[in-house]
């Protein structure tokens, strides 16, 4: 029997041109505020999905913020918890369909 190699463990993001070799300062950090405000505004700016969505821009652009700035957590156990919730979610309807 032959085993594959494994896939790789995460997709690379893909990098703009622009290379960021010193931190900005003056009229370039005012740009780059300014791509970053931009960006945010099309985010807010979807629109919404068809049928409802449980997608939250705000709340997205705000998580993004935060690990940008090193202050997002992860907590595991939320994420295990919530996961076995939809498991059960899902084998009980299987159960009673």
């Amino acid at each position: 029997m032959k085993i594959d190699q494994p896939a790789p463990s995460a997709t690379p993001l893909p990098r703009t041109s622009k290379a960021v070799t010193a931190p900005a300062s003056g009229a370039e950090a005012t740009e780059r505020a300014k791509e970053a405000a931009q960006v945010s505004g099309q985010i807010h700016a979807l629109p919404a999905a068809p049928g409802g969505s449980d997608f939250d821009a705000a709340r997205v652009a705000a998580i993004r913020e935060d690990i940008r700035a090193g202050r997002y957590q992860v907590n595991p156990e939320r994420i295990a918890s919530g996961l076995l919730d939809s498991v059960r979610d899902l084998l009980d309807s299987k159960k009673n369909p």
